[in-house]
């Protein structure tokens, strides 16, 4: 949008426009990049078919490195076909994994900016946190603006690791729980959800 432009440009960034189906057209718009940051969310449409197309753009292009649109739990550590948006990822990490540049996934958790209204882990009308599986297993959780920062350090980074796991903080929902309880002087407890 033009709003978004503009707060762009009054960071000292200059928008591209590009076709985001059209290999030619990001690749043009990555000339001359060091990396690129892909940011993208969504269904297989984006995470897999979209990040593919900024991906071989970024290839030709001649971009040496590549951050995909991760930004989760760690993947590699669930089973294959257990959960949708883990295995979109794996997915498109399979097809990263063929490229001839630097590649970096970047797990780190769930955003704890989300915790509550758009992650109803927490449900305060019946003094709940909701667990699927054991109430003991430890969830990691960073800030969006920690991952931010993160990001833009690896970007800088010519090191940076295939795969960076990083945690704000790893909690169970038993803690959260008891957080929940001395935050808010009720008693909160665990309940499982499936």
């Amino acid at each position: 949008s033009d709003k978004d432009k503009e707060c762009l440009i009054a960071l000292g960034l200059t928008p591209i426009p590009a076709n985001v189906n059209d290999v030619d057209s990001v690749a043009a718009a990555c000339e001359g990049a060091t990396c690129v940051i892909c940011a993208l969310n969504g269904l297989h449409d984006v995470i897999v078919e979209r990040q593919s197309v900024l991906l071989e753009g970024t290839v030709k292009a001649g971009v040496p490195r590549f951050i995909s649109s991760d930004y989760s739990a760690d993947f590699t550590k669930t089973i294959p076909g257990d959960n949708r948006n883990f295995d979109l990822r794996r997915e498109f990490m399979a097809r990263a994994d063929t490229v001839p540049i630097q590649v970096t996934s970047i797990l780190n958790g769930a955003f704890i900016d989300l915790l509550g209204a758009e992650m109803p882990i927490i449900q305060p009308g019946i003094h709940s946190v909701l667990h699927w599986g054991s109430a003991d297993q430890l969830l990691d959780f960073t800030t969006k603006d920690d991952v931010a920062a993160y990001t833009a350090a690896a970007a800088l980074d010519e090191t940076t690791p295939r795969i960076l796991r990083i945690a704000g903080d790893s909690v169970s929902a038993h803690d959260i729980a008891s957080i929940m309880s001395d935050v808010t002087s009720e008693k909160y407890r665990t309940l499982w959800a499936g």
